[in-house]
C-alpha cells in the first residue's frame, strides 16, 4: 500500500498562508482546533492569522485551491533524524507491573467465580501498584497497554479502564488516596461480567432484548460480589453508575445529569475510551483520536463534556500506542514523550515497507505526524521494536 499524502496535497509553512487556499490537514490533530476537520478554503486574513498561531505548518490542497502556494512557501520536510532513546528500562518497569497487575486481577475473577467475593487486600495492591506508576510512567504504561495481546480480556479491559482513570484524575489534580480509592473502582467495574454466559458476551450478532437485559444485570452482580469487602464508598459508587448516561439512556437506574454521581461520569468516559480502542464483538478497534473523537461527539448527551476534554487534555493529540504516519510517509507507533513532543518507533517506511531496524524519532522540528492510523493499518512486531528500545525480550517471549 503506498503513502497516502496524495500529489496534490502540499505543506505550506503556515506564514505563507493565503486567503485562497484550500486546507486539507493540519500538523496536529483536529481535535483540539476550532477548524473544520473536514478541510476548508481560506477566506479571509482572520483565518490565516488563526492557522499561524495554531500550526507551524499545513497541507494545501492545490486542486481545491484557488490561489496555489507559492514555490518558496512549500516547507521541505527533511527525513526524520533518528536518535538513541533511553526509555527502555521505563518500558522494562512498565511491564513488570502490568504483568503483575494483569496476574493479581486474573487471581481476583478466580476467586470470584469460586467463592462469590473477592479479596479486598488483592484489588488494593493492584490498585496501588498500577496508581504508583502511572504517577510517573503513565506514558509508557499506556503503550505497553495498546500492544498488550495476551491474557483474559477482562483483566486488560480492567487495567486500561484504571490507567484512564488515573490519567485523568492526575489531570484534575485529585489527590493520591482519592485517586487509589478511584483505581479500585476501575478495576471491578466490570467483575459482574463473569456471571454473564460467555456466548452472550461473545455473540458476533445483535443481542435480543433478553440478552440485552442479561449483559445490564453485570452492574447488579458486581456489586453483590463487592458486597462483603467493605471497598472505599466512591469505588462502590463507580461500579454502580459507571453505566448511567447524562441524557437518562443508561443503566441501570437511568439517571440523568448531576443525578449522576462525578465519579460515576469519570468512571463512564474512562471505560468507554477503553472500550473503543479495542476489538470488541461488534465494532473493530479505533485509535486512540477516533476514540477521543467519538467521545467528544457524545459529549453533552451522553458524558460529562468537560470531564471528555480533561481526558482529552491528558492524553494529547496522538497518545502512547497509537499507530501514525508522519510527514514523509513513513509510519510508527507513539510510545512515549510529552503528549505534545512525543517519541515514535519508526517501523515501516513511506511506502508501507517494515524497516529492517526500527528506530526512534523525536517529533519536534525534525519530523511531524501527518494523521494517526487505525490500529491494523500495518502489522507491527512488539519484540522488533522493543528491541530498538535497547529492551530485552519479555520472559518467555
Amino acid at each position: 500500500m503506498g503513502r497516502p499524502l496524495a500529489r496534490h496535497l502540499v505543506p505550506v509553512r503556515s506564514e505563507a498562508l493565503q486567503p485562497g487556499m484550500y486546507v486539507a490537514e493540519l500538523d496536529r490533530s483536529w481535535l483540539h482546533v476550532p477548524l473544520p476537520a473536514a478541510g476548508f478554503l481560506i477566506t479571509d486574513q482572520a483565518q490565516v492569522e488563526q492557522l499561524q498561531q495554531l500550526c507551524h505548518h499545513v497541507y494545501v490542497d492545490t486542486t481545491l485551491s484557488e490561489q496555489p502556494p507559492v514555490p518558496n512557501a512549500v516547507t521541505q520536510r527533511p527525513a526524520p533524524t533518528v536518535r538513541p532513546t533511553a526509555t527502555g528500562e521505563r518500558l522494562l518497569a512498565a511491564r513488570r507491573v502490568l504483568d503483575e497487575v494483569l496476574h493479581g486481577m486474573a487471581a481476583i475473577v478466580r476467586d470470584a467465580r469460586q467463592r462469590g467475593r473477592i479479596d479486598k487486600a488483592a484489588v488494593t495492591r493492584c490498585a496501588v501498584l498500577l496508581a504508583g506508576e502511572a504517577g510517573g510512567n503513565a506514558p509508557v504504561l499506556h503503550y505497553c497497554l495498546r500492544r498488550e495481546e495476551h491474557g483474559s480480556f477482562l483483566c486488560r479491559r480492567a487495567a486500561g479502564t484504571a490507567l484512564a482513570v488515573n490519567l485523568l484524575g492526575q489531570r484534575l489534580g485529585i489527590d493520591r488516596h482519592t485517586l487509589q480509592d478511584l483505581t479500585i473502582g476501575a478495576l471491578l467495574l466490570d467483575l459482574g461480567k463473569i456471571a454473564v454466559p460467555v456466548p452472550i458476551l461473545a455473540k458476533p450478532a445483535a443481542l435480543t432484548t433478553e440478552e440485552q437485559l442479561y449483559v445490564r444485570r453485570h452492574v447488579e452482580r458486581g456489586l453483590e460480589f463487592v458486597a462483603a469487602a467493605e471497598l472505599p464508598a466512591r469505588a462502590v459508587e463507580m461500579i454502580a453508575t459507571h453505566h448511567e448516561r447524562l441524557d437518562g439512556s443508561g443503566y441501570p437506574q437511568q439517571l440523568c445529569g448531576t443525578a449522576i454521581p462525578v465519579f460515576g461520569r469519570l468512571a463512564a468516559i474512562a471505560d468507554a475510551y477503553d472500550a473503543m480502542t479495542l476489538n470488541r464483538r461488534y465494532a473493530a478497534a479505533l485509535s486512540p483520536p477516533a476514540a477521543l473523537r467519538q467521545l467528544a461527539g457524545l459529549a453533552g448527551d451522553q458524558f460529562d463534556a468537560a470531564l471528555v476534554g480533561e481526558l482529552a487534555g491528558a492524553l494529547g493529540p496522538y497518545p502512547s500506542g497509537t499507530l501514525v504516519e508522519l510527514a514523509d510517509g513513513s509510519v510508527g507507533l507513539v510510545h512515549a514523550g510529552s503528549p505534545v513532543r512525543p517519541e515514535v518507533l519508526l517501523s515501516h517506511d513511506a511506502q508501507r515497507r517494515p524497516l529492517a531496524a526500527p528506530a526512534v524519532v523525536f517529533i519536534g522540528d525534525e519530523a511531524d505526524i501527518f494523521r494517526a492510523l487505525p490500529p491494523n493499518a500495518v502489522a507491527i512486531g512488539t519484540a522488533e521494536l522493543e528491541r530498538a528500545l535497547g529492551c530485552r525480550p519479555a520472559a518467555g517471549g
